[in-house]
C-alpha cells in the first residue's frame, strides 16, 4: 500500500510534504500509525527573547537571513553576566552582537587567520572591544583559553567542532555554554559515539551517512538556490547512470563538490567535468539528453522515498541533542533545551543550554 501510494505522488506532492511536517505526518499516519506522536515528541518550547541594542551598521557584509539567525539566537540567549567566548566565530558577528547588546567582555576563537584580521575590523569599525584568538578548537592549544569564567556560545559549529566544546568545558570548569549544534555527520568517527549512558546503552548504530538524514531539512534557500539543488541532483544521478554503462559496472562513483557557475553550462559541459575529476573518458555521440532524462525520473523516484526517511529527521536530530544534554547534565550541569527561532528562519534551531551547578 505504501509504494502504492508513494508511486502516486507528483513532484508538486512531495515538495508541498517537504515544507509541512504536520502535513507529511498526517499523509504517512494510514501507513505508520506512530506517525503523529513523533511530531508531539519533537515539539520544542521557543526561548523568551529580549531585544538587544545593537549598532545598525554591525550587519555590516551579514546577508539577511544570516543576520536574522544571529539576532535569533543572541536575544534568546540565558546569559547571566561575566565573559563569553564565541566559538568558531568566523568574522565575530555573533561576537559583536553579544558585546554591543549585552555590555560583555567577549573573546572570539576562529581558525582562519583571514577571518580573524576582518572580524577586527569590523568590530573596530562598530567601536566593539572583541579579542580574536587564531586557533583550531580541535587544538590542545585552545584548552588554555577556555576558562572557568567563561560563558561559551557556539552557533551552528558543526559537527566535531560543537563536540569538542561539549567535551572539553566540563573538563575546564566552564561556567556555561550554549549551543546551536549542526552537520552531526561532519565527525572522524565511522560510528557516533554516544556522550550519555543512556545514549552508550541504545542499540543505535549510526553511521555517517544515518546522521546526515538530520540535517536534510533545508528552508533557508530561495526559489533559484533551490532550482540549482534540484537541477545538480538530477545532473548527478543522470551521469551515475551513464558512468554505470560506461565502466559496466553498477556501483556508485563519488564526484566531488562543484562550483555552481557550472550549472550555467549545460549537462554535457556537467559530464564532461565529473568524468574528467575521475579520469574517464567518454566516448563521441553520447545521448546526454537520454541521461539527462533518465536523471529526472530517477530523481522523481529517490525524492518520493525520502519522503518516508523525512518523517523521521526531526525525531533523529532530537535524539542527538537530547544526548548531548544527557551528556553535559552527566558532567555536573543543569541543562534547558529549547528552539531559538521558528523553523522557517532555519531548521537547525535548537539550542542547548548548560550552566554548571
Amino acid at each position: 500500500m505504501l509504494r502504492r501510494w508513494l508511486s502516486g505522488l507528483s513532484r508538486q506532492q512531495i515538495d508541498a510534504l517537504e515544507e509541512n511536517s504536520d502535513a507529511l505526518s498526517e499523509a504517512l499516519t494510514p501507513f505508520i500509525p506512530d506517525a503523529p506522536q513523533l511530531a508531539e515528541l519533537v515539539a520544542l518550547p521557543l526561548f523568551p527573547r529580549r531585544p538587544l541594542t545593537v549598532d545598525p551598521r554591525s550587519d555590516f557584509r551579514v546577508p539577511g537571513r544570516k543576520w536574522e539567525q544571529i539576532l535569533a539566537f543572541a536575544e534568546s540567549l540565558p546569559y547571566a553576566g561575566g565573559p563569553l567566548l564565541e566559538w568558531c566565530a568566523g568574522k565575530g558577528h555573533l561576537g559583536r552582537v553579544l558585546a554591543q547588546g549585552h555590555g560583555a567582555a567577549v573573546e572570539s576563537i576562529e581558525r582562519e587567520s583571514n577571518l580573524c584580521r576582518t572580524g577586527a575590523e569590523l568590530a573596530a569599525r562598530s567601536g566593539t572591544p572583541l579579542q580574536f584568538h587564531n586557533l583550531d578548537v580541535l587544538s590542545g592549544e585552545v584548552e588554555e583559553v577556555l576558562k572557568p569564567e567563561h560563558h561559551a556560545v557556539a552557533l551552528h559549529a558543526c559537527g566535531d567542532l560543537h563536540r569538542r566544546l561539549i567535551e572539553l568545558a566540563p573538563r575546564r570548569h566552564s561556567r556555561a555554554l550554549s549551543i546551536s549544534p549542526c552537520c552531526y555527520h561532519l565527525t572522524v568517527d565511522e560510528i557516533y559515539r554516544p556522550y550519555s549512558a543512556p545514549g552508550k546503552a541504545s542499540q543505535l548504530a549510526l553511521t555517517r551517512f544515518d546522521l546526515q538524514l538530520s540535517q536534510q531539512e533545508t528552508v533557508t534557500g530561495g526559489r533559484r538556490i533551490r532550482r540549482m539543488r534540484e537541477q545538480e541532483m538530477i545532473w548527478r544521478l543522470g551521469f551515475d547512470l551513464l558512468q554505470r554503462e560506461l565502466r559496466g559496472r553498477d556501483a556508485y562513483l563519488t564526484i566531488p563538490s562543484m562550483s555552481k557557475s557550472l550549472l550555467q553550462n549545460g549537462f554535457p559541459d556537467f559530464c564532461r567535468w565529473a568524468a574528467q575529476q575521475q579520469g574517464l573518458p567518454l566516448p563521441e555521440n553520447i545521448d546526454f539528453q537520454f541521461y539527462e532524462s533518465r536523471g529526472a525520473k530517477r530523481r522523481l523516484e529517490v525524492a518520493r522515498i525520502e519522503i518516508v526517511r523525512h518523517l523521521f529527521r526531526r525525531p533523529l536530530e532530537l535524539w542527538l541533542v537530547l544526548d548531548r544534554a544527557l551528556g553535559l547534565e552527566e558532567a555536573g550541569y543543569r541543562v534547558t533545551l529549547g528552539a531559538f527561532c521558528e523553523k522557517p528562519l532555519t531548521p537547525r534551531n535548537i539550542l542547548i543550554h548548560a550552566k554548571l551547578f
